[in-house]
């Protein structure tokens, strides 16, 4: 009796975060094979995944030549790029230094420019991709969505700027063949910025202070968990939609009453401008780049103020199962001792 050939599975940044998240639940499908994208093959992460069957091949999102063999016969293509690898680096604060750009706008360029380029090439595959063959780790437009308040809120745009903007403008037939997730606040990104969301005041109690509404309503991703298997949901549907993923939508007071019920410990929120923020932030221009997204987290929203979006119950109610982590149920598994002995 023949089986049917397994599909092809490629997976960008497969060593990272979201792409980790999607191998570990499309490894659970005896259905897909999985290539795995990474600039490093031999790296620990890279060498543990090859020993589960997927195959680790090297590729270089700066240059679209060897994104191109790397693609070649996919059915199912996972896209991600990473605003925040060039930002931190010092090798390109030093280039944005020589470039007269800030650090923010350098990784904007980057990570725009390596979008285009996952871009290209999948389109160089378009024919063997599935009905619903790309699927986008993305953000809302924030410049677009504010109508100009907010045009340097970089690792949103330099996302948006792609997928769906570039791939619509360049590749319509590949645009047809994509979906498009957007990601909530991931819920351990607490640990870049524990001062502004947990200081220990003089009463022992703890203080969130952010540039946002306290009522602004917040999705919430545990990402390490779900991103996986809301994109598998994702890729069980039709193309063209626009997702949002997030396990938890709420606002910042009630996800303090969840923490301050686990921890048994008293919090309040601080709503604070834009530079004292900054003054809080070690990195400056980290400051500003966050600043920058809980302000627009308040208006528009993170979301863009874009109610079509699709959520995991819009998924659940067509039919098609998509696990999701609480944000209490996160916060139960956290280890908070090292906020909590501040």
């Amino acid at each position: 009796m023949m089986t049917s050939e397994k599909r092809l599975l490629v997976i960008i940044g497969i060593t990272g975060n979201q792409g980790g998240s999607v191998a570990s639940r499309f490894l659970s499908d005896p259905s897909y094979r999985i290539r795995g994208l990474t600039r490093n093959p031999s790296s620990p992460t890279a060498l543990a995944l090859a020993s589960k069957g997927i195959e680790i091949v090297a590729a270089d999102l700066d240059d679209v030549s060897t994104l191109i063999p790397a693609f070649r016969g996919a059915n199912l293509i996972f896209s991600v790029t990473n605003y925040w690898e060039p930002f931190f680096r010092p090798d390109c604060r030093v280039k944005a230094v020589e470039l007269g750009v800030s650090c923010r706008k350098y990784a904007y360029e980057a990570e725009v420019r390596q979008g285009q380029n996952i871009a290209d090439a999948v389109a160089a595959t378009i024919d063997s991709l599935d009905e619903n063959g790309l699927i986008a780790s993305t953000l809302s437009h924030a410049r677009r969505c504010s109508r100009g308040r907010f045009d340097e809120l970089y690792h949103f745009d330099a996302k948006a700027d792609v997928f769906p903007g570039y791939v619509e403008e360049k590749y319509p037939r590949l645009a047809k063949k994509m979906s498009c997730v957007q990601t909530g606040f991931f819920m351990s990104s607490y640990r870049l910025a524990p001062s502004a969301y947990f200081r220990k005041i003089e009463d022992g109690s703890f203080l969130m202070s952010f540039p946002c509404s306290s009522d602004a309503p917040i999705p919430h991703l545990a990402v390490n968990a779900d991103v996986g298997p809301f994109v598998y949901a994702v890729s069980k549907l039709p193309p063209g939609k626009h997702y949002l993923a997030a396990g938890t939508i709420c606002n910042w007071i009630e996800y303090l009453g969840i923490w301050s019920e686990i921890t048994g410990v008293k919090t309040s929120y601080k709503e604070i401008s834009l530079q004292e923020l900054i003054e809080y932030t070690t990195d400056k221009e980290f400051g500003r780049e966050i600043g920058d997204m809980y302000l627009y987290s308040s208006e528009p929203g993170y979301d863009g103020g874009d109610k079509t979006l699709l959520k995991v119950e819009d998924i659940r109610k067509l039919g098609v199962e998509c696990p999701m982590t609480s944000l209490e149920e996160w916060m139960r598994e956290e280890d908070w001792s090292m906020v909590l002995n501040q």
